[in-house]
């Protein structure tokens, strides 16, 4: 994955490139297909983005989304 929001030339793994935009989750991202990288998004990568709680879930949900 990459990140073209990003200053500098990084290339992330899938848990890396999650947990570097943790609170970025409007920045514009590719993901390698064997030959070149394509758009992708966050949610698209299973990402969850926690408005609160420093971007961590809250812990009194303890895994419901009610």
């Amino acid at each position: 994955f990459q990140c073209l929001t990003c200053s500098g030339d990084h290339t992330w793994c899938h848990v890396c490139i999650l947990k570097a935009h943790k609170s970025l989750p409007f920045h514009k991202m590719q993901q390698w297909n064997g030959k070149c990288f394509s758009d992708t998004f966050l949610m698209q990568m299973s990402y969850i983005w926690h408005m609160s709680h420093g971007g961590c879930p809250c812990p009194s949900s303890q895994g419901s989304w009610e």
